[in-house]
């Protein structure tokens, strides 16, 4: 008898790179560069979630696979986040998912069976390139943050555009290529977190990319990383497209009967704050209890009990702009630490959120060298370093829009004795890491 075997498919260049860079690399390293928000949850999201998940079961939501209520959660989504967005949107173009990286997964498969190929920014997460690779998509090219693109040689029959508000890794805000695309995809990763005079930037960005339309296009968002939790990896896709939705709804039926009822408490918590905070940031102070008063009325009017209050909302916004100064000080700090040893500089300061992306002070030309170095320092000096080669493109790719030294993620969300202890490592490491001698062929 045969023995069966899938087909193996090559991991993306990305993930190909993580694991050379963590080869040998105890877990328990410390990090610089973490993915995630590790700023803390605020007591109002929690006492929130709580109620929210004790409704869920007094209603007998966790006893059903799927009940009216989550249409109702939908439909109140489609108000909130047209809303925001300033677009218009039904119940049925609102997809709750598992964080973003599904909604990516779900959107990036469904271009891969249009023949519909990317042209993303660089870095970008590596999900929109592993989940094309594994579904036979293509990847057109890669983008910086001035526009100029690296073409990859592929050939699509369509063009879907990514942009990313701002960039997750480096927090700023990018100019896409000047071509009009068949299909896009918005993915919104900061909106809290904002500072200068207008915090708002971001939304201010995302609406106009937006214009009014989501017919030709895919929108994500997650409230993972601005409500500090990662964890319950809520989700949200929007879409006016209907081969989409249907390809969605068809993935989503194949895998699950219905997504936990908490995802969807969760988005529509982030919709409700979203709207509270520009209203709390506007120079007349009532505009927050009459704006809190209309989102009450839309709770009201879709029968979704669990609106938060006026107190808790108020508690939650503050605790996103104490967020903020955080995020400040931690870049604050790290530009005055991290002189002769990561490019520092306002220019490199996150337009919104705690990621970004500097150089490296070494001599380290080659990605190959960039690569061994990185595991070396994991190896030898306890610490995780995320590299630029890990966010997305090749080696060449990454060669042609960032030339010069290796750049490092750093997250300034961390509490800041951590992140003086990291820099403390990175020093160290610079000063005294010993690289593996190449390895020779036997003769």
């Amino acid at each position: 008898m045969n023995t069966l075997m899938s087909p193996v498919t090559e991991d993306a260049p990305c993930v190909a790179v993580y694991r050379e860079l963590r080869d040998g690399v105890s877990r328990a390293s410390a990090q610089i560069g973490y993915g995630y928000n590790l700023f803390p949850t605020a007591p109002a999201t929690h006492r929130f979630l709580h109620r929210a998940l004790a409704a869920c079961a007094h209603s007998g939501r966790l006893h059903e696979y799927g009940t009216a209520d989550d249409a109702r959660d939908r439909a109140l989504a489609a108000t909130l986040a047209g809303t925001y967005l300033g677009v218009s949107l039904e119940g049925e173009q609102i997809i709750f998912t598992s964080g973003a990286t599904e909604g990516i997964g779900l959107v990036t498969r469904w271009l891969a069976a249009c023949d519909a190929g990317l042209l993303l920014p660089a870095p970008c997460y590596y999900a929109f390139e592993q989940t094309p690779r594994r579904w036979g998509g293509t990847v057109l090219g890669r983008y910086r943050h001035d526009g100029a693109v690296h073409a990859t040689g592929e050939n699509a029959s369509h063009t879907a555009l990514v942009e990313i508000f701002p960039n997750g890794v480096t927090g700023a805000l990018y100019t896409p290529p000047p071509l009009v695309a068949d299909f896009r995809v918005v993915d919104v990763v900061f909106l809290a977190g904002g500072g200068g005079p207008n915090p708002h930037q971001v939304t201010d960005h995302v609406r106009t990319a937006l214009s009014g339309r989501v017919a030709d296009t895919a929108v994500l968002m997650t409230p993972s990383k601005d409500l500090c939790i990662p964890g319950i990896r809520p989700g949200l896709l929007i879409s006016g497209h209907t081969s989409l939705l249907d390809a969605v709804r068809d993935d989503l039926f194949d895998r699950t009967a219905s997504s936990s009822p908490l995802t969807g408490q969760a988005v529509l918590l982030y919709l409700t704050v979203l709207l509270l905070a520009e209203a709390a940031h506007d120079s007349n102070p009532a505009d927050f209890t009459r704006r809190h008063r209309w989102i009450a009325r839309q709770y009201a009017h879709h029968r979704v009990p669990t609106m938060p209050s006026e107190t808790d909302c108020r508690a939650i916004v503050e605790h996103l702009d104490a967020m903020s100064a955080h995020f400040a000080d931690g870049f604050n700090l790290l530009t005055e630490h991290a002189r002769g040893l990561l490019e520092t500089g306002a220019h490199l300061r996150p337009v919104s959120g705690y990621s970004l992306l500097p150089p490296l002070a070494a001599d380290l030309s080659h990605s190959d060298e960039t690569v061994a170095w990185v595991n070396a320092v994991g190896r030898q000096f306890d610490l995780k370093l995320n590299a630029h080669l890990l966010f997305g493109g090749t080696k060449e790719s990454w060669q042609h829009l960032y030339p010069g030294p290796p750049r490092i993620r750093v997250n300034v969300s961390v509490p800041h004795e951590d992140l003086l202890h990291t820099l403390g490592l990175l020093r160290a490491a610079h000063r005294g890491v010993v690289l593996p001698s190449p390895r020779t062929e036997a003769a």
